[in-house]
């Protein structure tokens, strides 16, 4: 009964299965005759549609050549149509100019792009390994801007054809359940029950202990089935708490997995065979390898380690590193590699791992980006030790209460202590108190705004006193109360040293301005001066000439006579100051022009002062004029008397010799940039009232005294007379401590000459010939012309220069010689002199001023002249001049 009811129940289960399969097979037929044409037809209009759409839109982008933005634009449409596998654009010849691929164009679809070129075909359909592809091209602008190739996946097309079989067949196995459960229904009671406990002993055979028989019944198949069930539930319970740890245990390796595959750290696991069993995606996502790339251990050496030599020690490294971990912990130290990831570029890893069974935990941390912080940071450091080393400054680190924690410096002379007696110590503890108060104040505008510059000390150190100048930053935020500073002491000493020296030098410079200024002004007063008394003293002078001996109106003209004389002193003494005054130059010996002039000195001073004299041995002479010499000493001589007064009191004189170089020569109060060299110097002092600085510092400008008004062109004389003689004067003084007065001359080279020369005898000279008179004024043309004429000479006048010449020019033989005045407008003497030695490189000239002749000659640039009048001159001083002529 039981076969028979078994194998009538496989029959009936055959018939239906096959109904069921036949109805199945049928749907599918159906779905793949008519459904899936019909479905490969739509998708192929989509394609065009596509095309059409895409072609119109990408026309600017290709005439454009923007294939950048063509990629990105085939790429974003390809990525919004599920449908769509790729889109590509050919040139006429088949060259890929764009594509939505977004990496390097497939070497199959490219070759594919070169048959399209040159096919018509409109449809291709053919398999990729991501399925079938339908491709669908176009040309693009009627083929002149290439062709468009669309690819459409047949993937969409199945998903629907597969949704309807799954249909069909959820209907069959609909149908056949319904089957099955009528069949089981009919055949409840008869071959159910002991089917159901073959079954479910073939379940709990097969493991399924969860399985229970029904028991319908209490007859003898119903006690059968209970006590299968009571077996089976002995063993269900035997086995719960298996199942439960096993549970346990694959949850926890989930976890671990998870955490493993999630985790910012590279990871591998790595069989005994040498096969790499898995990778995380970090370390995928680090180095670019997927598992794929590097499949076992050897593909990874040599990828990862290009270079055979390096290979070979990683290799050996890491194959010593995991036998020690074998015979140990099993932990495999970690260790500093190069790796070359899969684009070629190379990072640095700490490799480590640990042995688990047969298998090897690898862990991969990436430390490139520290090491390059590393290397920067070593190369800041570097730089910045080079940098401070270099510097001149002195570096200090100090906190918010001024305690040394760093000391740095190039050299120790610019320290006041050693730097060990710095750490640790705060400034007060090693600085001067008046420096140290200076610094915290620094310091307390630092802790306020975060930094300060400016602040200015000293130091005494063994080489003498060095100035500093601070700069302090804060290291962080200047309220905090870890912050500390950074001080940088800069030595300003030769800065300031400079700019004292450029302080004096301005002062000097400023002065010696208004000397100039002061002395054109003294000359043009005197030139013009000069002008007024060669009238007067000449027609005084013809006067008393041709005056008869007894008339009474001689006394008023030698009173005018005398007169002038004072003027024409006064006017030299113009000169003198402007530097400018007549000088005869010759070589003097300085001791013996003061021996000589002893006796008129101790006569000229107060009887209770005492001379004394401290005259050097082997003088060097000097190029001077004695005259001038006679006028520096005898106002000087004179002014210390006055400042001794009505008491008693020494004056000295003082003289020497010394090589003067530069800096000595900077010091000295009115020096004017002389060249360094031998100078001879007097010294004037006496032990009299002294004077102030503000009295020193006016001491030479004009017209100033300490005396009653009508003084003050004495030292004014003298400064001019010792500037044209290219010396120097300084002043020292102070009130009650008496002042001394320092000439300074440029020695010479040549032997001294006696002072004395006897004139000779003019009286009753008399010349003869033409003699042209130049002169921009009448008074000075009116009596020069008589003088001329008195002298026996005819005279030709002009006004100025540019008449002078042509005269000249009328006749050059017709004039012995020419008086030249020197100051005229539109053409001066000079120029009217270069004029005429053009005209006639012999002609003879007497040049006129109220300069000295040196003067002139340096102006002419060493051309002589005939002779030399001064104005003003009287006949004897002319005739003398002409006498003289060279």
């Amino acid at each position: 009964m039981g076969n028979f009811a078994l194998n009538l129940r496989s029959k009936i289960l055959v018939v239906f299965l096959a109904i069921s399969l036949a109805t199945m097979a049928g749907m599918v037929l159906i779905a793949l005759l008519f459904v899936k044409p019909r479905l490969e037809s739509k998708l192929e209009k989509r394609g065009e549609s596509i095309v059409h759409a895409i072609s119109s839109q990408c026309t600017d982008l290709i005439l454009s050549r923007n294939y950048f933005q063509l990629d990105l634009f085939l790429r974003d449409y390809t990525e919004s149509e599920k449908d769509v596998a790729y889109i590509y654009l050919t040139t006429k010849s088949g060259e890929v100019i764009a594509h939505s691929f977004g990496r390097e164009f497939p070497v199959a679809l490219k070759e594919l792009g070169r048959q399209s070129g040159k096919d018509e075909s409109r449809i291709r359909r053919f398999d990729t390994t991501e399925g079938e592809i339908i491709q669908i091209s176009a040309p693009v602008a009627r083929g002149q801007l290439g062709r468009l190739h669309v690819g459409m996946s047949v993937a969409p097309i199945r998903k629907d054809i597969n949704e309807i079989i799954m249909s069909f067949i959820s209907f069959a196995v609909l149908f056949f359940i319904s089957s099955l459960l009528l069949i089981l229904f009919l055949d409840r009671w008869i071959v159910s029950p002991i089917f159901q406990i073959r079954s479910a002993s073939l379940k709990v055979k097969a493991g399924d202990i969860d399985t229970r028989v029904a028991v319908r019944s209490r007859d003898e198949i119903g006690s059968l089935a209970e006590d299968f069930n009571s077996m089976l539930d002995a063993i269900r319970e035997s086995r719960a708490s298996l199942v439960q740890e096993t549970q346990l245990l694959v949850e926890s390796e989930n976890r671990f997995r998870k955490i493993i595959q999630q985790s910012p750290i590279s990871m591998s696991i790595v069989s005994a065979d040498g096969t790499i069993v898995y990778i995380n995606d970090y370390a995928v996502q680090t180095m670019g390898y997927e598992p794929r790339d590097i499949p076992h251990m050897s593909d990874w050496w040599v990828q990862a380690y290009p270079d055979p030599v390096y290979r070979e020690q990683v290799i050996r490294q890491w194959t010593h590193l995991v036998q020690k971990a074998a015979e140990g912990s099993g932990y495999i130290e970690r260790r500093e590699y190069q790796v070359t990831c899969k684009d070629g570029t190379l990072k640095t890893f700490l490799i480590f791992g640990l042995l688990i069974d047969n298998e090897v935990f690898v862990v991969f941390e990436d430390i490139t980006s520290l090491k390059q912080v590393e290397k920067e940071l070593r190369t800041s450091k570097e730089h910045l030790d080079a940098t401070m080393n270099a510097l001149p400054d002195l570096m200090f680190r100090i906190d918010a209460e001024g305690r040394f924690h760093e000391v740095r410096y190039s050299s120790t002379d610019g320290l006041y202590l050693p730097p060990e007696q710095f750490l640790g110590k705060r400034l007060v503890e090693v600085l001067p108190q008046e420096q140290a108060q200076i610094i915290m104040a620094a310091l307390g505008e630092a802790v306020a705004t975060g930094r300060h510059r400016g602040a200015t000390y000293s130091l005494p150190l063994p080489g003498g006193e060095r100035w500093y100048e601070l700069s302090l930053a804060a290291m962080g935020k200047p309220d905090d109360p870890q912050t500390q500073f950074i001080v940088l002491a800069r030595d300003i000493t030769e800065r300031r040293l400079a700019e004292q020296d450029r302080l004096r030098l301005e002062q000097q410079l400023l002065h010696a301005q208004k000397l100039e200024s002061l002395g054109v002004l003294a000359g043009g007063i005197a030139h013009d001066f000069n002008n007024l008394l060669t009238a007067i003293v000449g027609n005084t002078d013809l006067a008393l000439m041709r005056l008869n001996p007894e008339s009474p109106v001689r006394d008023n003209l030698q009173r005018i006579e005398q007169a002038a004389s004072r003027a024409a002193d006064l006017a030299k003494q113009m000169l003198a100051y402007s530097g400018k005054g007549r000088f005869v130059i010759e070589t003097i010996d300085l001791n013996r022009l003061i021996r000589e002039m002893t006796h008129m000195l101790e006569v000229s001073i107060s009887k209770k002062a005492v001379l004394k004299c401290d005259l050097a041995d082997a003088l060097p002479a000097v190029e001077a004029d004695a005259t001038q010499l006679h006028q520096i000493i005898m106002n000087l001589i004179i002014n210390a008397s006055e400042a001794i007064g009505g008491g008693s009191g020494i004056i000295s004189i003082t003289t020497g010799s010394m090589e003067c170089d530069r800096s000595y020569l900077s010091s000295i109060w009115m020096h004017e940039q002389l060249p360094a060299g031998l100078y001879v110097w007097l010294e004037i002092s006496d032990t009299g009232c002294g004077m102030d600085a503000e009295t020193v510092a006016k001491i030479f400008d004009p017209f100033f005294t300490t005396k009653f008004t009508g003084r003050g062109l004495g030292m004014a004389a003298v400064l001019g007379i010792i500037r044209g003689h290219k010396g120097a004067i300084s002043v020292s003084s102070e009130p009650g401590r008496g002042t001394a007065f320092k000439v300074f001359l440029p020695a010479s080279s040549k032997l001294n000459q006696h002072l004395d020369q006897q004139p000779r005898d003019t009286e009753g000279w008399r010349g003869k010939g033409t003699v042209l008179l130049v002169d921009d004024e009448q008074s000075v043309l009116d009596i020069g012309g008589e003088m001329l004429k008195e002298l026996g000479f005819e005279v030709v006048t002009a006004v100025d220069g540019n008449e002078a010449l042509e005269l000249f020019k009328e006749n050059p033989d017709r004039f012995s010689f020419i008086i030249l005045d020197l100051t005229m407008p539109r053409l001066d003497g000079e120029q009217t002199y270069r004029e005429l030695i053009q005209q006639k490189p012999d002609v003879k000239v007497i040049m006129s001023s109220g300069y000295n002749e040196q003067e002139i000659n340096q102006r002419l640039g060493g051309k002589g002249l005939a002779g030399f009048v001064q104005k003003p001159y009287s006949l004897s001083m002319l005739r003398e001049s002409i006498m003289n002529m060279k």
